[in-house]
């Protein structure tokens, strides 16, 4: 696996996701952001459940979602240049319109699919192989419908759990069947990150150790006019949401997609969501189409 050697664009790895379909982005998560997560997710995760489904989520795992909810710290990961800028690049090329006689080039907005804390704990078995995209019914090969980020709260080793990948894969076909032994383990240390394209096979890792929990958070994202994966209106209540701030509300859904998908009635306007949790001082849709 490929790990980034420039953190500052998203240029390089635009690049070897569209060649190995998976990256390594080392040490993108600071010391006082990873104790600050640590902080507020893990608590709750002591209190969670691990889950009763055998095959996929795992009977020895737990999963968290909400996690714009419990946690502050990550908001700068969900902006983070390359995370964005790789999204960008394979979820939203612009599209041409017709408005009439006006030809528009629009452009989807991006927003997270879904955001989990996902603990694998001793004696977990393997996760089976899948991709991300599929819940889209997305034909592959071809163009992805989603991006996977996966970062690392605790070290990521082969022994305890890491996350499994077959660089290469997002350029497979549907037919061809994913097997573990094609699989390497995405081994990383806190802090840092595998980010995946939507095509590329994956699974959680066997945990074999005896008390070593392997503990990581995961951001999906995909086109804003796609329904997410997971469902953060029901997720919070519009209190809990108010106190989110608004560049990552947007990106969790709580804004219009170009053109104007998502929309709510607002003094008789197809207004944008931000005016239900108050922001009436934009009530116009951001894309500027009316008809």
């Amino acid at each position: 696996m490929t790990t980034l050697r420039d953190a500052t664009t998203a240029d390089e790895a635009i690049t070897i996701l569209a060649e190995d379909g998976v990256v390594r982005l080392p040490n993108l998560l600071s010391e006082e952001q990873l104790d600050q997560v640590r902080a507020d997710i893990l608590p709750a995760m002591d209190a969670t459940p691990s889950g009763t489904d055998e095959y996929f989520a795992g009977t020895s795992t737990r999963r968290l979602g909400r996690i714009f909810k419990h946690t502050r710290a990550l908001d700068s990961t969900a902006l983070n240049p390359v995370f964005q800028g790789a999204a960008q690049h394979f979820l939203c090329p612009p599209k041409g319109m017709w408005y009439g006689q006006d030809r528009v080039d629009e452009t989807p907005t991006l927003q997270i699919g879904a955001t989990q804390c996902i603990q694998i704990r001793p004696g977990q078995g393997l996760q089976p192989l899948h991709r991300d995209d599929s819940i889209f019914y997305t034909v592959h090969p071809g163009p992805t419908d989603a991006i996977g980020m996966m970062m690392a709260v605790s070290d990521f080793t082969e022994e305890n759990g890491a996350t499994r990948v077959i660089p290469g894969s997002h350029l497979w076909d549907d037919e061809r069947m994913p097997t573990v032994e094609e699989t390497i383990p995405a081994e990383m240390t806190a802090g840092s990150a595998v980010m995946w394209l939507g095509g590329t096979y994956h699974g959680g890792g066997q945990n074999r150790t005896v008390d070593s929990d392997r503990t990581g958070v995961i951001f999906g994202i995909c086109r804003g006019y796609l329904r997410q994966e997971e469902n953060h209106y029901l997720s919070m209540t519009l209190d809990e949401a108010r106190e989110i701030p608004g560049e990552i509300l947007g990106l969790l859904g709580y804004a219009a997609s170009n053109p104007y998908m998502g929309w709510v009635e607002y003094n008789g306007e197809m207004a944008d969501p931000g005016v239900v949790l108050g922001d009436t001082a934009d009530a116009g849709l951001r894309a500027g189409v009316t008809a």
